[in-house]
């Protein structure tokens, strides 16, 4: 609707200009009959400075019920008292100056879409009855073509009102539809967001409840500091998840420092007793999401915990890179986070499909903050997760990236 009333505001201004170029070559062409008197220019100059002051409203705002009305009545005045002002030949003629402008004005009541449906056709049927109630205070020459003018100026008003009821009903049934699916996808979008919360605290019980219990259960109860001390950082973990306001994918939040996190995370699992060797290009980290940062920052943390947990060897490498790229406008550079080790490595094939650690904690929690997980394993060779922000359609060695995470069971 807001569409169609700025085209019919700019049709009526371009129709308006129109108008007094008309008007104004009549008056040239007619230049005889307005200097013989100079009172005969007084309805043409009214008419030209009252269409350039609609044309100036009309490029700035919208017709409100008192501009429309008002423009209606100057119309109506001139139609019962310029008739005079128009030369003798032309005076009843469809082509005359008056009826040209009249036509032109009549847009303005017809589209008039503030008030009840009866208010615009009885603006526009008062032009012509007035200018043929104007026509008539005057000597007809030619009574057919005064009524052909007439007839004229109504069927105009009628083809507006009209188009005016037709595409009004249209654009109104559109906006009912855009209301509704609009309101069905701000649904969808809750729904959305409440399941990517709940699929972060599933995914935060598995990294941290879960793999502590699992640890413990390994280790037989011994080393009962190391134990009370990963309680501890999954508790800080998991009220940290609680509080936050918001796990949708992005929140306009500021973006957040991807190196601190990361330092954090290698921290936290030298601390475990991994040792981590970390590289971390100074340059990640200033245009870089929050949510993303967090994203990423936990995918880390479980890749790492798999590295402590199943690769047997206590060492491992994370890299941090920001890799630019030629010709993309939209994503001018890529962030790439690699996490090896020089461990036992696996065989895809012989994978239990139901441990969901890789695939839900790693791979789809890169994907839901835009990015994507690619992994590399071989039986003795050790383990490689490549995690890339924005999504890319190659992994970081250039092989294509393992796009079979998501339905593929993984280890760990």
């Amino acid at each position: 609707m807001t569409t169609l009333r700025s085209v019919i505001a700019y049709l009526a201004t371009m129709i308006r200009c129109a108008g007094i170029v008309y008007i104004v070559v009549e008056v040239v062409i007619w230049r005889s009959f307005y200097t013989a008197a100079a009172w005969h220019l007084a309805a043409p100059a009214v008419a030209v400075a009252w269409g350039a002051a609609m044309i100036v409203y009309l490029r700035r705002y919208l017709p409100s019920p008192v501009v429309a009305c008002v423009d209606s009545a100057v119309y109506v005045a001139l139609a019962l008292g310029a008739q005079a002002c128009v030369p003798p030949a032309v005076r009843d003629a469809a082509f005359s100056w008056l009826v040209i402008t009249m036509s032109g004005q009549l847009i303005v009541p017809a589209w008039y879409w503030y008030a009840p449906g009866a208010l615009p056709v009885l603006l526009a049927l008062a032009s012509p009855l007035a200018f043929w109630a104007g026509a008539m205070l005057q000597p007809v020459t030619d009574a057919r073509t005064l009524a052909g003018a007439a007839i004229l100026l109504l069927v105009i008003g009628l083809v507006h009102g009209g188009g005016r009821w037709l595409l009004y009903g249209r654009a109104a049934a559109a906006d009912a539809d855009l209301e509704r699916a609009d309101q069905a996808a701000r649904e969808q979008y809750a729904v959305l967001c409440r399941n990517i919360e709940r699929r972060e605290h599933e995914r935060l019980v598995h990294d941290t409840v879960l793999n502590t219990l699992t640890s413990v259960a390994r280790s037989g109860g011994d080393a009962v500091a190391e134990v009370v001390a990963r309680c501890r950082q999954d508790v800080a973990l998991m009220e940290a998840a609680l509080s936050a306001d918001d796990l949708a994918p992005f929140p306009a939040r500021p973006s957040g420092d991807l190196r601190g996190e990361v330092r954090a995370v290698v921290a936290g699992m030298r601390d475990r007793g991994l040792t981590v060797h970390l590289e971390a290009d100074d340059t990640v980290g200033a245009a870089v999401p929050a949510p993303v940062v967090r994203a990423i920052s936990n995918a880390v943390r479980e890749a790492l915990s798999n590295v402590a947990a199943h690769a047997g060897t206590g060492e491992a490498w994370v890299t941090v890179r920001y890799l630019a790229l030629e010709g993309n406008a939209e994503a001018p550079w890529r962030l790439l986070v690699v996490i090896r080790d020089r461990g036992a490595g696996f065989d895809r094939a012989r994978v239990d499909q139901a441990r969901l650690g890789l695939r839900r904690s790693i791979a789809e929690r890169t994907a839901e903050c835009g990015g994507q997980a690619s992994v590399r394993s071989a039986p003795g060779q050790g383990t490689e997760v490549t995690l890339s922000w924005p999504a890319s359609g190659q992994s970081d060695a250039g092989q294509p990236a393992d796009r079979t995470l998501a339905r593929d069971g993984l280890p760990w």
